[in-house]
């Protein structure tokens, strides 16, 4: 019993091991991998992106100039980011807000068509 009074006593007038959270959130780590954001104004379809996502979460309709994001699928690897010619795709550190059913992100892009090869 004396062995463990200094650490009893050393419990009792500490605070709490844990964080508040719905009071104190914790500010997000430097490189920390948050979420993917798109910019329209720069996309050309280019597709890179969806032809490296591992998770098949970016698909890209050339014909309506469309890009759909599949955040649930998304496992934040970055690889579409370092991928895009046109740094179209950043990464966030934020973490995104949860969500109660799977959402889908239609983009419409408005940068410049690639070139075709002749």
């Amino acid at each position: 019993m004396p062995l463990m009074l200094p650490t009893v006593l050393r419990n009792l007038l500490d605070g709490p091991a844990t964080r508040l959270y719905p009071i104190q959130v914790r500010d997000s780590f430097q490189n920390a991998r948050g979420h993917i954001v798109f910019n329209d104004d720069k996309c050309t379809l280019c597709s890179v992106c969806a032809l490296r996502c591992p998770a098949d979460a970016i698909s890209i309709d050339k014909e309506s100039r469309t890009l759909s994001f599949h955040p649930a699928r998304c496992i934040v690897c970055e690889v579409c980011v370092l991928g895009c010619p046109s740094d179209a795709i950043t990464l966030m550190s934020k973490w995104r807000t949860p969500f109660a059913r799977k959402p889908l992100e239609v983009h419409e892009a408005r940068g410049k068509k690639p070139r075709t090869p002749m």
